[in-house]
């Protein structure tokens, strides 16, 4: 039987959030924000270069959204709002 696993969600627009989700596996949530908008893949610096000396444009824009599995009992940071930086 299969249970859910936390995984620790950086989303990057204007500001950072991170925040903490629960999935089956990590690519089911990476499929979910990408759905949403978000860049959740990188191309392989072999290809960015090549496509860049046949076109000469960039294809490298970076992520916007990084997962990574949860620790229990590690000092992760699982909640973040740009909101938390005024006090």
């Amino acid at each position: 039987m299969l249970r859910k696993k936390t995984y620790i969600v950086s989303t990057y627009n204007n500001y950072e959030w991170i925040t903490t989700r629960d999935s089956y596996s990590v690519l089911f949530l990476m499929l979910e924000y990408y759905r949403k908008g978000y860049r959740v893949w990188e191309y392989p610096m072999w290809l960015a270069m090549l496509v860049y000396r046949l076109t000469g444009k960039g294809i490298i824009k970076g992520r916007t959204a990084i997962f990574e599995r949860y620790v229990p009992g590690s000092d992760q940071i699982t909640y973040h709002s740009p909101y938390n930086d005024i006090y």
